[in-house]
């Protein structure tokens, strides 16, 4: 697989998506040390997991015009 800067974006999607998967809580909630509705775990965890989805995507176009071109 050639190198490209596609790769590296993907990667940095990839671990920003992780850690924002990882670290959901808000400093704020922190701060007030009160415990976190469940429903709100999740809203705070969807741009995380979109942005770990777009890292593979791009990963996976890229394999594919790898093996096609």
């Amino acid at each position: 697989m050639s190198f490209n800067f596609g790769i590296i974006f993907a990667v940095i999607c990839i671990i920003g998506g992780l850690l924002m998967f990882i670290l959901y809580k808000p400093f704020w909630w922190l701060m007030k040390k009160k415990e976190m509705p469940d429903h709100y775990k999740w809203y705070l965890r969807i741009p995380g997991i979109l942005l770990i989805l777009f890292g593979i995507g791009i990963v996976a176009i890229s394999i594919i015009n790898d093996f096609m071109f």
